[in-house]
């Protein structure tokens, strides 16, 4: 990182085609039993615990393992709500790796549905990492396994 780039600066963006409506996709990433189902991967050992109080101010929280070495608590405070367009939030994320607490994340999450021809185009844009590896590591491996599980659950039901 240059000293000249700001945490805001450093930010990703990508993008998954699913297979569903905006409004199905929208559901999943807003309803807590949806979120139980895909924020809980195969083989992590751990139960999803999330709630979902859906306003402009509200919050989604939720703790859950993505793998048997960490645990996640999440909340992502509500900014923006265009149903099924787009939802823009703030997010405070603080995780446990092999027993260790790591630095909290704070960083804004921008997502938005577009209608394809087969389904929905979702963006994911999130900003305000506070160093290249974090930012790296959440485009190359976070982001990457949470779209593949909203695809594998829109896909399943």
């Amino acid at each position: 990182m240059s000293l000249t780039e700001s945490r805001e600066e450093l930010r990703l963006q990508l993008r998954r085609e699913l297979h569903a409506t905006e409004e199905e996709v929208f559901d999943a990433l807003v309803n807590p039993d949806k979120q139980a189902v895909w924020l809980s991967p195969p083989g992590a050992g751990g139960a999803v615990e999330t709630t979902v109080d859906l306003r402009v101010g509200g919050a989604w929280e939720a703790r859950f393992r993505p793998n048997h070495l960490t645990e996640v608590h999440d909340v992502q405070t509500y900014v923006v709500i265009d149903r099924p367009h787009r939802l823009v939030t703030d997010l405070v994320s603080e995780s446990v790796v092999e027993g260790q607490s790591m630095p909290p994340l704070h960083s804004r999450v921008d997502i938005t549905l577009e209608p394809t021809v087969w389904g929905t185009l979702m963006t994911v844009e999130q900003s305000g990492f506070p160093d290249v590896e974090i930012r790296d590591f959440f485009e190359t491996v976070v982001w990457p396994a949470g779209l593949d599980r909203i695809e594998s659950f829109l896909t399943a039901r």
